[in-house]
């Protein structure tokens, strides 16, 4: 990484954030002088006072240090629209009140729907708090809706009928598209980076 590229970044957050040099140098106790050689890329701020620009910016560390092409390809990589997941959960939920089944149909299409309740739930705790674990669990998560329904729609599980039955697997296909695209992208990133 070249020094004025983390040096412009830099400028560009503090001009976000409308501070002067001389702001910014009085919250992290520095001189305006200390700024302006980081701004050129003369010097480089130490690991701690990044974090600290990063928490003055409210913006992830990865902000301030990737490139920001690179940094919008990754986020593409790893972001799951809540869109999505919201208009499964709809078409899940118009499907179980509106169609015709058996008992254990329709106590499957619960389980489904409490699990893309739990996706939603741990995405947004995924964007609140940005971790390995978070996105792990939620791709696993989405494996697992795509595996559960795709298998039981193709199955007819719990004698569900042809409109759960559809409903399933349209779902699962649905899921494993963005699985797919989500791999591909993370690929693309990987083979950029290199």
């Amino acid at each position: 990484m070249a020094s004025t590229e983390l040096g412009a970044r830099l400028k560009k957050f503090r001009q976000t954030k409308q501070l002067t040099q001389t702001a910014l140098a009085d919250q992290l106790h520095v001189s305006r002088q200390t700024i302006s050689s980081w701004e050129t890329g003369r010097n480089q701020p130490d690991i701690a006072t990044i974090t600290q620009l990063a928490t003055l910016y409210a913006v992830p560390v990865d902000d301030l240090l990737q490139d920001a092409s690179t940094m919008t390809t990754a986020k593409q990589a790893d972001h799951t629209s809540p869109s999505l997941l919201m208009i499964l959960l709809g078409v899940l939920l118009v499907e179980r009140i509106t169609q015709f089944s058996t008992f254990p149909g329709l106590y499957w299409m619960d389980f489904l729907i409490l699990l893309l309740i739990s996706l939603l739930g741990n995405l947004g705790f995924a964007h609140r708090h940005p971790n390995v674990w978070t996105k792990r669990v939620h791709w696993i998560g989405l494996t697992v809706f795509a595996v559960l329904s795709l298998v039981s729609g193709s199955i007819n599980a719990f004698n569900m009928g042809f409109g759960l039955m559809t409903t399933c697997q349209f779902s699962g296909l649905v899921v494993v598209i963005v699985l797919a695209r989500k791999y591909w992208l993370s690929r693309s990133v990987e083979a950029r980076q290199r």
